[in-house]
């Protein structure tokens, strides 16, 4: 970071000289998001030509190919283009473009958490149907687990641990007693804002299927045709033949969605890129070699991909010249985002008085687009504000209860277990003590009377820890 950049941040922490300071912070700010973001756009247009050039899944797939055309339009109009005219329209066309990205990336994680649950089952039952035995002995393997728990100190991993953990132990419990974990569970954001909790019920339904998205079971007819067959598979008389041909089936059709899924995730941190780009390209100044050779590679791979040519050997060359600049700007623009929300909350009426609204109000979107989550709401929602006290948090379990309790009823017991077992791995800790750990981790694994589930278990349980 630049010396000057350095000296303004300072001084806007001690609201010294605002009238000055906050127009230039906000310009520096703005030149190095348009700069990073611009690379990052490089990049990941690269990649995605690349991509499209050795399998042709983005032409494949009927919505990345439209998603993509848009793209190019949006960048051969503006950016490459140099043309500010109707600027706030084709800001407003990228935000849309994006939030149609995230609609369908719901859709493909619904299918996600549906196929895990599935996984769950099909895992279950694998020994009892192929005849294959492996060695599992309870006490010892109970001792490894609580052991791989508590072998680093730092305790966000140890929580993580314990969550992945009982995701996979037997689920050997009444559905009063997961309940109750539910309950004690809720009970921890009391206290908390009220959106907190909204967001932490919100998560636990969508795992459980309980909110299924629009779309769900139409789109991608061939993994919502696998998702259906699995609905209607009785897991518990399945013979060997027609095991592997579910699991066949099956594991194509996670191949299928994990390869859909990082290329929307590419699009996605490639839409960002450009969001970030389109808001800051009024207010940007950056006159830095790497902007020209970006906007030079930018034109290459445009060009090559509407005419379904090669990617110029000039684009490679540019790769090597700004290797490197991203990450000096991404610690450039920690410590200019370090101070954005004081600022803010702090020197809203200083911002006003030195007209600078607009270029604030697109920093904070920009923020938001350069966090780490791809799929982060840039306007705030109409949430209740205020506290969750107990009636609150009472009321919200209730409900999920509720729904949990018809979702349980109307489904198998195999798959009601995956679903705890899901929902246990996205909980916080419930335990109090490593005893009461220790004690749970014993009781699941000594008291599972099936033993196609126990040697799977272990084997899972056994590989998670050799990963580490």
């Amino acid at each position: 970071m630049k010396k000057e950049d350095r000296r303004i941040i300072r001084e806007i922490a001690q609201h010294t000289e605002l009238e000055r300071n906050l127009p230039a912070y906000a310009g520096a700010y703005m030149d190095s998001a348009f700069e990073y973001s611009l690379i990052h756009l490089v990049l990941n247009y690269y990649t995605l030509k690349e991509i499209e050039a050795d399998a042709g899944q983005i032409s494949g797939d009927d919505f990345l190919a439209e998603f993509m055309d848009k793209v190019h339009t949006l960048l051969f109009g503006t950016i490459l283009s140099g043309q500010e005219e109707d600027y706030a329209a084709r800001c407003d066309e990228t935000g849309s473009l994006r939030d149609a990205l995230k609609e369908k990336m719901t859709i493909l994680t619904a299918y996600t958490d549906a196929l895990q649950h599935y996984e769950y089952i099909l895992n279950r039952v694998e020994y009892g149907i192929t005849g294959e035995q492996i060695a599992v002995e309870e006490s010892a393997l109970a001792a490894k687990v609580f052991q791989y728990l508590f072998q680093d100190q730092d305790k966000m991993v140890v929580n993580s641990r314990i969550q992945m953990v009982t995701g996979q132990l037997p689920i050997r419990m009444t559905k009063n007693r997961f309940f109750d974990y539910l309950t004690d569970t809720l009970n921890i954001y009391i206290g908390s804002d009220r959106s907190s909790v909204d967001d932490f019920v919100s998560m636990l339904k969508t795992t459980a299927l309980l909110e299924l998205p629009e779309g769900y079971g139409k789109e991608y007819a061939e993994i919502a045709n696998t998702i259906k067959i699995l609905e209607n598979t009785d897991f518990k008389g399945l013979d060997l033949p027609s095991y592997q041909a579910v699991m066949e089936q099956f594991s194509f059709t996670v191949e299928h969605l994990t390869e859909l899924i990082g290329i929307y995730l590419l699009g996605a941190e490639l839409i960002n890129a450009l969001y970030v780009v389109m808001l800051a390209f009024p207010f940007q100044k950056n006159e830095e070699p790497a902007v020209k050779t970006c906007m030079e590679m930018l034109g290459g791979i445009h060009d090559a991909f509407v005419s379904d040519g090669d990617i110029p050997e000039s684009v490679d060359e540019g790769l090597m010249e700004i290797e490197g600049i991203q990450e000096a700007l991404g610690e450039d623009i920690m410590r200019f985002d370090s101070i954005l929300p004081d600022v803010l909350s702090e020197h809203r009426d200083t911002i006003s008085w030195v007209m600078s609204d607009q270029i604030f109000d697109s920093l904070l979107k920009i923020s938001k687009l350069q966090s780490n989550s791809l799929f982060m709401e840039l306007e705030e929602a109409g949430q209740v504000e205020g506290p969750a006290d107990a009636d609150y948090v009472a009321k919200k379990r209730d409900e999920l209860v509720g729904e949990l309790t018809e979702f349980f009823a109307n489904h198998k017991k195999e798959m009601n277990r995956a679903v705890m077992a899901a929902l246990f791995s996205n909980m916080p800790v419930l335990f109090n003590s490593q005893q009461e750990i220790k004690d749970y981790i014993e009781y699941s694994i000594n008291h599972c009377g099936n033993a196609s589930e126990l040697m799977a278990c272990a084997r899972i349980l056994e590989e998670m820890m050799e990963e580490e």
